[in-house]
This record gives C-alpha cells, sequence and structure tokens, in this order.
C-alpha cells in the first residue's frame, strides 16, 4: 500500500513537472522542488516515513537514504507542507495543482541551492563546507572517500569542457 501512494504521488507530481518544463521552469526533474500537503493524517503519516533530510547528509538521520520521497520521486526536494496555503506560497499559482483525484496538493519550482557535480541533486549545503571537493554534497563526498580508501585510487571530477566532444 505505501508504494502505491508514492506510484499516486508521482502521477501526480509528474503532472505539474511537465508543466513546469514545457514552460522552462525546468529541465531535468532534479532542477526541480516539489511542495506537497496531503490532507488525510494517514496518508501523510506514511509519506511522512519517506521525508529525508534537508540535505544529503551521510549518515543520513531521517531514513536509510535510499527509499525516501526524493529518490523515489527522482526530484533534488521534496517538502510535505501542513497546508494548501503553504503550497500556494511556495509555488507560483501556474504550477500548483488542486485537482489531484487523491485530494492532494501538489506544487513545483526550482530547486534551491547548488547543483552537486556528482549526484546532480541541488543541495543548499554544495560549496558551504569545507570538504575536499567543493562543488560535491556531503554526502558524494563521503561515498568519494570511501571509494578512495578501498581502491586506493584518486577521484578526479571531469569537468563539462573535458567531456565535450566537438
Amino acid at each position: 500500500e505505501q508504494w502505491s501512494m508514492v506510484r499516486a504521488l508521482r502521477d501526480d507530481v509528474n503532472k505539474m513537472l511537465e508543466l513546469a518544463r514545457s514552460d522552462k521552469l525546468v529541465g531535468a526533474s532534479l532542477d526541480a522542488a516539489a511542495y506537497v500537503y496531503v490532507p488525510d493524517e494517514e496518508t501523510r503519516a506514511v509519506l511522512d516515513k519517506l521525508d529525508g533530510d534537508r540535505n544529503l547528509i551521510t549518515p543520513p538521520q531521517k531514513t536509510n537514504g535510499v527509499d525516501e520521497l526524493r529518490t523515489t520521486l527522482m526530484l533534488s526536494q521534496v517538502n510535505l507542507v501542513n497546508s494548501a496555503d503553504e503550497v500556494a506560497d511556495a509555488c507560483d499559482e501556474k504550477y500548483v495543482s488542486k485537482d489531484s483525484p487523491n485530494g492532494w496538493v501538489i506544487g513545483v519550482k526550482k530547486a534551491e541551492g547548488k547543483k552537486c557535480d556528482r549526484c546532480w541533486f541541488y543541495d543548499d549545503s554544495v560549496g558551504n563546507h569545507d570538504l575536499e571537493y567543493d562543488g560535491i554534497c556531503q554526502r558524494c563526498n563521503e561515498a568519494i572517500s570511501s571509494w578512495e580508501e578501498e581502491t586506493g585510487n584518486k577521484f578526479v571530477l571531469e569537468t563539462q569542457e573535458e567531456t565535450t566532444v566537438v
């Protein structure tokens, strides 16, 4: 039942995301943040269990870091809010859906923060910590560090210019 609820949420979010894409508000889904109001307390409780930490941190505090709304919906940020007004305040009216068959209010907007050069999720903490790889989120820095320790190799982040073929 939990995952069918998440699939229904994904369908509702994707409808608003397509509108935002067609208007060039966002490109890829990871460019977006969703604001979700769910009036039903049972449904909200299920979604709350899948609501991850605000920033990509290691170790995750609220979930296992994998089974969470952000990764399931492939969005940089998912914000579960307490009222339809909070969705309306956060998102442009054009990108707020009030006609969900589930009674949910869904809004999308451009994600906040900087884009991680490795995982491409937007995160407020990218570039704001004294980490070895400045343009990468804390979670990716930790993954790279673990990989470097295990393999003895040094991670090299290719820049966009290096990967462009002319």
